[in-house]
């Protein structure tokens, strides 16, 4: 993907710096390749942190119900599925 974006803002540069004027330039580039590079990067960004979050999330959950469960089998032995049923 960011392969991409490089092709992409290359061929701005080559269209801004066709233009003849550096102010019209200056504006292409900014337009054209700051402005959607900043968002691209910013969507992107936003993805990760989400999944990052979603993750911290899961195994936070899965921790919480490991505790619970052995909380669970400390409070009732015979629960526990190694030890002998007590007949």
């Amino acid at each position: 993907m960011y392969i991409l974006l490089i092709g992409y803002l290359y061929v701005i540069v080559m269209f801004a710096a066709g233009t003849g004027d550096p102010a019209k330039a200056a504006v292409w580039i900014v337009l054209l390749a700051v402005l959607p590079t900043w968002l691209f990067i910013w969507i992107k960004r936003r993805g990760q942190i989400n999944r990052r979050a979603k993750q911290q999330e899961r195994t936070e959950d899965a921790a919480r119900k490991a505790a619970a469960l052995a909380a669970e089998e400390g409070a009732n032995p015979a629960a526990r599925s190694d030890l002998p049923s007590g007949r």
